[in-house]
């Protein structure tokens, strides 16, 4: 088993922040945490999966394909609120999408940045 560390975000935290999509591969599991450079940074962190297959834009290439924004979905469970700078964990416990991103919708303060962090576990 592989433990592979992820940035899906590290941008301000004063405002809505959409990370790029990561190929999953083999990933099987992931979970994810919020750090805010500051206690005043509030909203939501959600992780959105996709399955659009890379040959639907004309790509073989999986690694490099980004999907549209459209073919992602938010995962359900998979969201934690923001407060004071805190948010929980989130735990993604079988992961069926090829791709995955990190959504922070900004809702008050903040003066610093986030960063979501994850770890991808594959075979």
């Amino acid at each position: 088993m592989n433990n592979v560390p992820v940035v899906m975000i590290n941008a301000v935290d004063t405002q809505t922040q959409t990370g790029a999509p990561i190929f999953t591969g083999q990933v099987f599991s992931a979970s994810f945490t919020v750090r805010c450079g500051d206690a005043t940074a509030a909203g939501t962190v959600k992780i959105q999966g996709s399955n659009e297959p890379c040959s639907t834009r004309g790509s073989q290439n999986p690694n490099t394909y980004v999907p549209a924004n459209a073919s992602f979905n938010d995962i359900p469970n998979a969201t934690s609120a923001v407060v004071a700078g805190v948010g929980p964990a989130i735990i993604i416990g079988q992961c069926p999408f090829q791709y995955l991103r990190a959504v922070f919708t900004y809702s008050s303060g903040g003066s610093s940045t986030i960063q979501v962090l994850g770890t991808l576990a594959s075979s």
